[in-house]
């Protein structure tokens, strides 16, 4: 039986590979000179193109690692066995393939970010070929290529860069804010504009070079080895290659939790619009590229912490996930974080933004869905003056979502997002609120029932007790202290933790499945109803102690401060009549 050859998985740490190196190869290519000479900021470079160096860095980082993982692969299979002390070495062919693999995938991960700035532009014709290998052999220092190759880069922006685009750089007076609000928007305006102009020209200059390195690797003696690379399973950043071709679509991990619909308890209405929803995306009609209903796409739930937000959304997720695998419909569900997207330095988490919901939802050949939790610490109220131009930006990319400016509203995806509160921008608040639901989680006797007996604590059932007329008293309990859905875990965790206080004994180690069993069910710890109650009741005093303590804390320290602020006053009056009676001594 032939062995399937190994494959190929790159992904960034998330301190980088090789960041430094990358960074000194984007610097050393002169393209920082370039992008503050082309589109300066009042400041330098504008927060455009330090987006456009960072996701350069960025790329640079990936063509790197990528080319170390294929070198590595190369060098394992060289070695057979690894039997012998022999260090093989690459050759020159092999070489070059590196080089190109290491292009492909520098030229692909700078077009993912890039795009975020500016529309991708139509790219005809490729780069000329010849002195392409020349090119290719300086992949021996793999820094040194890409240094090279954005140099390149540099020069053809300069080439492209339309007149008068000089900028002027940060004395100028171009991009300044001052002369007058509309003055300084207008300025604001224009660097925008070139700024977003550099960027396509750099998309386009790296979509020419990606299809020169395709076209270079499917030829001489390269070819062979670019079609035993196509053979294998090649990841980069979630993207699968055929040989040196990306496939579009990103083969992206849900992070959806293990649940389904049968696990939500309450949220009943919540639940069932959702998965309506998702079952109306599914029928999306991929030949009219429209869905043949008219669909809105946002579904937002307001509710306190622990009602079962984050549950029921996972939930429609898988069942979304499942419903179309069940009939061969290409669909997705992603999961956004912040993490994801927020950053550190201006308009980054706004392109970031942009780029999730552009490039790896809407742009999946498929149906998409959406989860995001907790939506309102990326809705910022616009009335506040402590907001930041980060912030604004953020604002600006969401409302391009819900307003169908961003992606169209032609029911090929949907958004589940919740929050805990409403104190949102009013702006943001009319556009997610377009179909709301208060969500409660278990509400019932019967929720509380089906949620601890039969939901959470269905492992240990044979140790808690079988009296439904116990458990509608122990559910009552719950409803008269309106307990969360978060608080019923923690205390079946606690009644969980008590059935299984023992130790394993020696011989449990060497038991078969069916032996561990019994011995489980030997040394498991029977509760009875009076023992739940007291974790009802314990849990329930714990919390409300732990509150009434933070509301005496958040009194003490406003009378702490009203305290400070009556002082500050008198001893302001009494300076200021001293000052009064010095005036009146001294003339």
């Amino acid at each position: 039986m032939s062995k399937t050859p190994d494959g190929l998985t790159v992904e960034l740490p998330s301190g980088g590979y090789a960041r430094s190196e990358a960074t000194r190869a984007v610097r050393d290519s002169d393209l920082p000179k370039i992008l503050q000479r082309l589109a300066p900021g009042p400041f330098g470079t504008s927060s455009q193109g330090v987006f456009a160096l960072e996701a350069l860095g960025h790329a640079v980082d990936h063509g790197l690692a990528a080319a170390a993982a294929l070198e590595g692969l190369i060098l394992k299979e060289a070695a057979g066995d690894g039997a012998g002390f022999a260090v093989p070495s690459l050759a020159p062919a092999q070489r070059r393939l590196v080089a190109a693999f290491q292009l492909a995938v520098t030229a692909d991960a700078a077009r993912h970010r890039l795009v975020a700035l500016a529309s991708e532009p139509d790219v005809s014709g490729a780069l000329e070929l010849d002195g392409f290998g020349d090119l290719l052999d300086t992949g021996k220092e793999p820094a040194a290529l890409a240094t090279r190759v954005l140099r390149l880069a540099g020069r053809y922006i300069e080439l492209h860069a339309p007149q008068g685009a000089s900028g002027g750089g940060p004395g100028s007076g171009q991009g300044s804010a001052g002369g007058g609000g509309g003055k300084g928007e207008a300025a604001a305006a224009g660097a925008d504009a070139r700024a977003a102009h550099v960027a396509s020209t750099l998309v386009a200059f790296l979509e020419l070079l990606r299809r020169a390195t395709v076209a270079y690797s499917q030829g001489g003696d390269l070819r062979p080895m670019t079609g035993a690379l196509a053979k294998r399973k090649v990841l980069v950043a979630g993207y699968r290659y055929d040989g040196l071709q990306i496939q579009r679509t990103k083969e992206v991990s849900g992070g959806l939790l293990p649940v389904g619909p049968s696990d939500v308890v309450g949220n009943r209405e919540y639940l069932e619009a959702g998965l309506r929803l998702a079952r109306d995306v599914a029928g999306f009609d991929f030949a009219t590229r429209r869905n043949p209903k008219k669909i809105n796409p946002v579904l937002f739930g307001l509710g306190r912490p622990g009602c079962g937000k984050t549950i029921t959304a996972h939930a429609v997720g898988n069942y979304f996930l499942e419903y179309c695998k069940a009939r061969e419909i290409p669909a997705r569900f992603q999961v956004i974080r912040r993490t994801d997207w927020a950053s550190s330095y201006q308009n980054a988490s706004a392109a970031n933004l942009v780029r999730i919901f552009k490039e790896e939802i809407y742009g999946f050949e498929g149906v998409s869905g959406v989860y995001w939790a907790d939506i309102d610490t990326a809705l910022a109220s616009r009335g506040s003056n402590d907001l930041r131009m980060e912030e604004k930006q953020n604002l600006g990319a969401v409302f391009g979502i819900f307003d169908g400016t961003l992606l169209p509203k032609d029911g090929k995806w949907f958004l589940i997002c919740d929050a805990n509160t409403m104190h949102m921008d009013e702006a943001a608040v009319s556009r997610i609120a377009q179909n709301p639901f208060t969500v409660r989680g278990p509400t019932t006797v019967e929720h509380y029932v089906t949620l601890m007996r039969d939901l959470m604590l269905k492992d240990v059932r044979p140790f808690v007790p079988e009296d439904p007329g116990a458990w509608e008293r122990l559910a009552r309990l719950c409803v008269d202290f309106d307990l969360s859905g978060r608080v019923v875990d923690s205390i079946c965790g606690n009644i969980r933790a008590r059935v299984q206080d023992f130790e394993y004994p020696d011989d449990y180690f060497k038991a078969s499945a069916e032996e561990r069993q019994e011995i489980l069910a030997r040394l498991s710890n029977p509760v009875d109803e009076a023992f739940i109650e007291k974790a009802i009741r314990d849990h329930h005093s714990f919390q409300k102690e732990a509150a009434e303590k933070a509301e005496r804390d958040r009194f003490e320290e406003e009378v702490s401060s009203l305290v400070r602020q009556l002082n500050a006053s008198r001893a302001a009056a009494e300076r200021a009549v001293g000052l009064g009676v010095g005036a009146e001594v001294g003339d």
